[in-house]
């Protein structure tokens, strides 16, 4: 593994270890059992290390729902619930969470956000096609209807933005499957995994 990795890792337990906000580019290289000066060689700061650590992190988990949907057969309405729950599930998200929605990081987050909508949307918008192929949905534009519903998705469901109750979550996602039940022309109850989990 190279050492650029290896500080990401170090950076990603002390965050798992709650210590990443608190943490200073020493803490970092000792937990990487590498010298402080030899982080200044891949990283700038410690911003920048989580920057690069939450771009690892969600390429991964993006990679991920990308190989589900490759290996699945299942019909799109599954497929949508298989990659929203191979999604919210990822534990990688967790680490990271607390420390990403802290105001300072409000760029970070930002930047996360804009990576999930522009790597997700083409997973989501080949899902569309295949309904629209299956005759399961309608839509004249999956792209552009892709990243529509991923940012609804994300923001809505963003803890960082808004702290719902329970009930709160499951009145909206109760409204954004039937929004997308009308929009795609699905079948009712096909989006019902929304408010179901």
């Amino acid at each position: 593994m190279d050492k650029a990795n290896i500080i990401l890792d170090a950076m990603k337990t002390l965050l798992e270890q709650d210590d990443g906000a608190s943490c200073s580019v020493s803490d970092i290289a000792k937990k990487a059992g590498i010298g402080k000066g030899s982080i200044y060689y891949y990283f700038k700061s410690k911003d920048e290390i989580f920057d690069a650590l939450v771009e690892r992190e969600y390429h991964q988990i993006i990679e991920n729902c990308r190989v589900l949907m490759n290996r699945s057969h299942a019909d799109p309405a599954q497929k949508f619930a298989l990659l929203f729950r191979s999604y919210r599930s990822s534990t990688s998200l967790l680490a990271m969470d607390h420390y990403l929605h802290q105001q300072q990081n409000a760029a970070i987050h930002q930047k996360s956000l804009a990576k999930i909508l522009s790597s997700l949307s083409p997973i989501v918008a080949d899902i569309i096609r295949q309904g629209v192929e299956e005759k399961s949905f309608r839509c004249e534009k999956p792209q552009e209807t892709a990243e529509i519903i991923l940012s609804v998705y994300c923001f809505l469901y963003d803890p960082g933005i808004f702290k719902w109750t329970p009930e709160q979550l499951k009145e909206k996602a109760s409204a954004l499957a039937t929004l997308l039940e009308n929009g795609l022309s699905a079948a009712k109850g096909s989006f019902q995994f929304l408010y179901q989990t």
